[in-house]
Order: C-alpha cells, then structure tokens, then sequence
C-alpha cells in the first residue's frame, strides 16, 4: 500500500508540473498563439478555485487592446459545491458578464443541469449560442489560480449557425499593494489578466492561428453581504 500511494503521488506532482509548464509557456507565447492539443485535460471536473476566491464580487475589467475604453463592471459569485470545493456560479457569472457586455440584448443564460461544461445563452429575436467546453488544464494554490479553457461555440441565426473556436486563459493573484484600489478590505482585493483567443471553424485542424486576440486586467472587490 505505501508503495502505491508513493507512486500515485509522483504521477499526480509530474502531472501538474506538466500543466504548470504548459500553462507558463502558453502565456509566454501570447498572442502567437496557434490552436493545439492540451495535454492533461479533464473536463470530468469542474474549474476549481482557491479558497480566497469564495463569496460574491465586481470586476473591473479593462481592454488593453483599447486603453481608450472605459471598464466594464459585473458581479461574480463563487461558492462551495458538494465536495467543500469553491466553484464559480455559472450561469449567473456568465449572465452577469453578457449583461454588462450585450445589454438589452441578452435575454438569459442556462446551464446544462447534466454538464457543467455546457450552456446556452439566448439573445433576442430569436438567436441563440450554444457553448460547450472541449478542453481544461488549471493550476492554483494559496498564491495563484491559473487555467486554460478550450470551448466550441454554435451561433444561432433564422436557420443559419456558424461555428467558432474560443481560448480563454486566465491568470489571477491577490494584489499587491501598488494594485488595490482600496486600503480599507474585509478580503483581499483579487487582481490578474485574461488572454482570449478566436480560431474560427476549422473544427478538428490544429495549428490554426488565431484570427482575434485579446488581453484585459482585472480587479475583484469583494462584496460584503
């Protein structure tokens, strides 16, 4: 028995050090970055966050692609699941980011009650994106949360769909000191970046390069209840 736990505990610290470098390497290509294979996948769990993240928040999220721009602002929920892990809400958080983005335009956003890799978000007139995760590799401990995520999306237009291939890497930490926009915290201000990548419909072919990239910064302030 010890020799199996040995073991298992090796191939478990080689597979993060895996993803670890896969994920270091992949933001140091940024934004060269080509469709590809990710390694070490399981999309069997759900995106887990570390303990600091739990409880309700607004994000300031800033384009560096158009500093010219001012933020936009939404709230986030992240929560315990069954297991004590925290886990972000969503439906919720995905409603909350579309309203802040699309307006009146969003209708709703619903989960898939069996797959938390899938959603649909429904807009008005009758159009609608269907939105499934294909991959997910993530890191994170009491410093750092870091991940990567590969979804397929269906856009939904009177009888017309187009397919489209989206990269979503985020990399987020408490801030330090020169980052907090406030002295005065219950919980540490939360601070860190997101790489989004589009490759289009070339469903199945890597190395494609990505046809849009962007980059932007966020803050999280914690909401007291």
């Amino acid at each position: 028995m010890i020799i199996v736990i040995v073991n298992c505990n090796k191939v478990n610290a080689q597979v993060d050090e895996d993803v670890q470098q896969f994920l270091v390497r992949r933001e140091q290509s940024w934004p060269a970055w080509k469709l590809i294979n990710l390694k070490n996948s399981d999309i069997k769990k759900d995106l887990i966050y570390p303990s600091w993240f739990e409880g309700d928040w607004e994000i300031y999220s800033k384009d560096l692609n158009d500093l010219s721009a001012e933020s936009v602002r939404y709230k986030v929920k992240f929560k315990k699941n069954e297991s004590g892990q925290v886990v972000g809400d969503r439906a919720k958080n995905s409603e909350s980011i579309g309203r802040a983005i699309l307006g009146e335009r969003l209708k709703k956003v619903k989960s898939d009650p069996k797959s938390f890799n899938n959603q649909i978000i429904y807009l008005n007139d009758n159009e609608f994106i269907e939105s499934r995760v294909t991959g997910r590799n993530q890191i994170f401990d009491k410093d750092i949360f870091f991940a990567d995520e590969f979804l397929i999306q269906s856009f939904h237009k009177s009888g017309v769909s187009r397919l489209n291939q989206v990269e979503t890497m985020s990399k987020f930490y408490r801030c330090n000191e020169d980052e907090l926009q406030s002295s005065e915290l219950k919980k540490p201000e939360i601070c860190g970046y997101q790489y989004q990548a589009t490759y289009g419909s070339q469903i199945g072919i890597k190395n494609v390069e990505a046809i849009s990239t962007n980059k932007y910064k966020l803050n999280f302030k914690f909401i007291e209840s």
